[in-house]
């Protein structure tokens, strides 16, 4: 008697135990769901004397790894943040769709079809985009049929984009201002691994955007922030990136927890660094593509102001 009574008071306890993970999970669920619903907003004042520009500075808006999602209708809660910020440019750091969806007709298009009407676009690529280049440039082998049609609607995005006077700087460069250049880098989708990538190292980056003018400020969208340190080597002044995701999850003191590529507690997970007086932003994104969740990870948008030191 005594036995069963020990029994039923352990499967009660286990019971509980496991009632209460249960709701600690939907809880956690629940925020997690309600974060995704707010954009918040991250400001950095960047300076150099290299920098030639009025009392008043440059700004721009820096988006990243939107992943093809809509905050309201036609994306128009994302549009009004972005509007408020009054900026000069807006700089797309890539991942703007995801391989696993039509880009077009899409959220990401419908966003940049409403953003050229009032701000010039540049637009670099991140991993996702990179993977489509890679498979019409046949470093990707495909024969899905499913696949063909992605690839497809990929190449109708990308033509109207330009259509829209989007600047797309695949492996290219425009002289923005007097004396600020803006360069995007495309590397190839192994440098995105989730194993172990090839060694990454300055050359890669001049073999596909050349040597960079140190007369020039330079800034490079490199959607890859792991290789802060060989942007810097190549001649980078500002570098912006994302791709992390903030760490998907982050504790206070701690930061984020986890990588896209499933490595802990990544180095640039959000947020500005600076290294021999040379920046990079880190944007933690605005949106998932699988089905990994975002905790104390709200999206975000970052407006960035360069001023004359």
């Amino acid at each position: 008697m005594l036995g069963l009574t020990r029994w039923k008071g352990d499967l009660m306890v286990f019971i509980l135990v496991f009632v209460a993970i249960l709701v600690l999970f939907l809880i956690l669920m629940l925020w997690s769901a309600m974060e995704h619903k707010f954009i918040v907003r991250k400001e950095y004042l960047i300076q150099s004397k290299t920098i030639e520009a009025d009392s008043r500075g440059l700004s721009f808006v820096l988006i990243s790894d939107l992943h093809n999602r809509s905050y309201s209708k036609n994306n128009k809660n994302l549009l009004q943040k972005i509007l408020e910020e009054k900026p000069d440019f807006v700089i797309m750091a890539g991942d703007l769709i995801t391989k696993r969806k039509p880009c077009y007709p899409g959220n990401a298009y419908n966003l940049l079809k409403e953003l050229t009407k009032h701000y010039p676009v540049y637009y670099a690529y991140g991993n996702h985009e990179q993977y489509f280049e890679d498979i019409t440039n046949n470093r990707i082998k495909y024969s899905d049929q499913d696949l063909i049609s992605l690839l497809e609607s990929w190449l109708l995005y990308k033509n109207m984009l330009l259509k829209l006077g989007v600047h797309i700087l695949d492996n290219k460069s425009l002289l923005l201002y007097n004396r600020i250049r803006i360069t995007g880098l495309s590397i190839s989708s192994d440098y995105y691994v989730r194993g172990k990538p090839p060694k990454f190292e300055k050359d890669e980056i001049t073999s596909n955007i050349g040597i960079a003018n140190n007369k020039e400020y330079q800034i490079l969208i490199a959607h890859n922030p792991v290789y802060f340190k060989q942007y810097i080597d190549w001649g980078a002044d500002l570098i912006l990136s994302g791709h992390l995701h903030g760490g998907l999850i982050r504790f206070p003191f701690i930061g984020g927890v986890i990588s896209p590529q499933f490595r802990l507690f990544p180095k640039y997970d959000g947020g500005l660094y600076t290294d021999k007086e040379k920046h990079m932003v880190v944007s933690r994104g605005l949106g998932n593509h699988s089905f990994m969740p975002r905790f104390l990870n709200p999206p975000e948008i970052i407006k960035i102001t360069l001023k004359s030191k």
